[in-house]
């Protein structure tokens, strides 16, 4: 089945894809040759060197290593560094100890990079854009921070309400977004066409071989062109490939190299006009009022792009085991991917506003971008190369000719961007090191509560020899559980005959197995374990939600019937001390994740009139 086919009509998807997935990508014409060039300088030769750098960055970049390669290292049809996480194999994914765990803690950073990422792009995109009210009037620099702030406070406030709306127009804006770059390169282009030769190689190698390290200093800001390249990837199961392929090669470079040209012109025209070479480009006022209202509304697009994209991370990694329980609200009864994560949308607006503030400009703010890009990018490559060597079984010769090259690619910008570790790199790097090691002591305390756990296991057979026993009273009703297995005996049931000494008369256990892939589409599968009772196995993908209540209705029994059911759920409360597995500072952030994970009443749909929560403590 032909991606057109299974997403919807090629035209469509090409159209969402432009906002979506080319919003960031497309907004870095207002920061990157600018940043670029305050480092390289404005001579002729500098000029050339740097938009040689920056086309040929999006050349390996995006169109080789994206759109040729990372793209077909797809997870049924799905993208994105979880994506690639969950086609590790299982002894990698789930290692603890020696070289796979750390490279599972590598590819975590990435992950949490790209939270870091979240929080950066509306940070400076919207500020870069509102910069631009400078080139009008210099009195209107004081106003560009408190603008930014209320921009950001109001598109994370309206998260809520989901973006379904505003997505359908995002295509439409972009689309006018590009073709406005293109134009507005271009006339200046057709003044001075010479400057075309800096597409050729040779002026980016020569700028090179010349400058030596110099050149890492510059690269740190061509990064920025070829920021939201990850987005490719990550919406993959959107949209699919060809129309990613196609929004790319026929819209978004033409009109991308064509803006970095004309941007070029400018920096040789105007040697002294670095600062706005972007809005420059607009000939008179007028115009230059529309860029700077069409740039902010790029910007705001974009930034919504990402804050969805996190959001969506967030629920895969609950779903992978990553990060515990969050609410997750959808706001679209029609769009699956519609979701808002409350803590998520807060911790991200808040990290988001307080860049703008202590950074105030986008230049100020572009090394700490520049690094969380770089990063970002080179975990992705590092995971692909073992997706494909591990799952996809390339040949030794197809991994290197391919694999070290994307590697001392990404490698580049990477140690070009440590090099500004100093100058708000440390950012990212601070805040990716706090969630990996959030992620890093939710694994380690699950691991260490399923240990616990199995000491307290009881087989079918000792729950029948009590029942017999008299011990428990059998309750004239269904008991609904929740467990991972019918082979053990539910925890809440264990409490519930342990501290109450009762036990329902039918028992169903609904047993939620997380797979590998995205989505899955087998259909629940009931099971009978004794005439006492019965198992239900659900399927759900990592990107999936599941509704138990629902799923019970419409596979084992009546509403009706439902209604009349009880829910036992168990809860645990964790004791302080230093002889369980647990000690220190882990012991007591895992403590606090799990007292404030979401209920699994609300995650998973249960009615929340009819459920029964049974306490136990335990010492980790």
């Amino acid at each position: 089945m032909s991606s057109s086919t299974k997403h919807g009509s090629l035209g469509a998807l090409t159209l969402g894809a432009l906002g979506v997935v080319f919003g960031d990508i497309g907004t870095s014409p207002i920061y990157a040759l600018r940043e670029s060039l305050r480092t390289a300088g404005t001579e002729v030769y500098d000029i050339y060197g740097v938009v040689s750098l920056i086309f040929w960055s999006l050349m390996l970049v995006v169109t080789l290593k994206y759109l040729v390669f990372v793209l077909r290292a797809d997870n049924n049809g799905e993208g994105g560094i979880l994506s690639l996480f969950a086609l590790l194999p299982g002894r990698v994914r789930n290692a603890t100890g020696g070289t796979k765990y750390f490279f599972v803690v590598f590819l975590l950073l990435g992950t949490a990079l790209l939270v870091a990422d979240g929080m950066l792009t509306p940070a400076i995109s919207v500020l870069s854009a509102t910069e631009g009210l400078e080139t009008l009037n210099s009195a209107f620099a004081t106003w560009t921070v408190p603008l930014t702030v209320l921009i950001l406070v109001t598109l994370f406030a309206f998260q809520y309400k989901g973006s379904n709306l505003l997505g359908r127009i995002f295509g439409p804006i972009i689309l006018v977004w590009f073709l406005t770059l293109g134009l507005f390169g271009f006339i200046k282009v057709v003044e001075r066409p010479e400057v075309i030769e800096a597409l050729l190689p040779t002026y980016a190698l020569d700028y090179v071989v010349h400058h030596g390290f110099h050149t890492f200093i510059i690269l740190s800001s061509v990064i920025l062109a070829v920021t939201g390249a990850e987005a490719l990837y990550a919406d993959l199961g959107h949209f699919g490939k060809r129309p990613i392929r196609i929004g790319w090669i026929f819209i978004v470079a033409p009109a991308l190299v064509l803006n970095y040209l004309g941007q070029a012109v400018i920096a040789i025209q105007e040697p002294g006009e670095d600062k706005s070479l972007f809005f420059a480009l607009a000939p008179n006022d007028a115009l230059r009022i529309y860029l700077v209202v069409l740039a902010t509304l790029a910007t705001i697009i974009a930034s919504q792009a990402l804050i969805t994209g996190v959001a969506s991370l967030s629920r895969q990694a609950v779903r992978l085991g990553l990060l515990p329980r969050l609410k997750i609200v959808h706001t679209s009864s029609t769009v699956i991917g519609q979701i808002y994560v409350p803590a998520v949308n807060l911790i991200v607006g808040l990290g988001a506003v307080f860049l703008v503030v202590n950074f105030k400009t986008s230049s100020a703010l572009a090394n700490a971008y520049s690094f969380a890009i770089s990063a970002t990018m080179l975990m992705t490559t590092i995971a692909f190369g073992y997706v494909a060597a591990e799952k996809f079984k390339w040949s030794k010769k197809a991994l290197i000719l391919v694999i070290p090259v994307l590697i001392a690619i990404d490698l580049s910008f990477f140690l070009a961007t440590v090099t500004k570790i100093f100058k708000g790199a440390w950012v990212p790097l601070l805040i990716g090191f706090a969630i990996t090691y959030v992620m890093w002591v939710w694994r380690k305390g699950q691991a260490a509560l399923e240990n616990a756990l199995r000491k307290q296991d009881m087989s079918w057979e000792e729950v029948e020899k009590i029942i017999k026993s008299g011990d428990v009273s059998v309750i004239p009703d269904t008991g609904i559980y929740l467990s991972s297995s019918a082979l053990k005996v539910p925890q809440a049931l264990i409490a519930q005959i342990n501290n109450l000494h009762s036990c329902p008369k039918e028992i169903l256990i609904v047993s939620v197995i997380q797979g590998d892939v995205p989505i899955v589409t087998a259909k629940p599968i009931l099971k009978e374990v004794n005439e006492r009772v019965k198992q239900l196995y659900v399927w759900v993908g990592f990107k999936q939600d599941v509704n138990i209540q629902k799923t019970i209705i419409e596979h084992v029994m009546t509403a009706t019937e439902e209604a009349e059911c009880t829910y036992y759920l168990a809860d645990r409360k964790f004791l302080e001390s230093s002889s369980g597995s647990l000690k220190g500072l882990t012991e007591k952030l895992f403590g606090i994740l799990h007292r404030n994970s979401a209920t699994a009443s609300g995650y998973f749909g249960l009615p929340e009139s009819r459920v029964i929560t049974l306490s136990t403590q335990m010492d980790l």
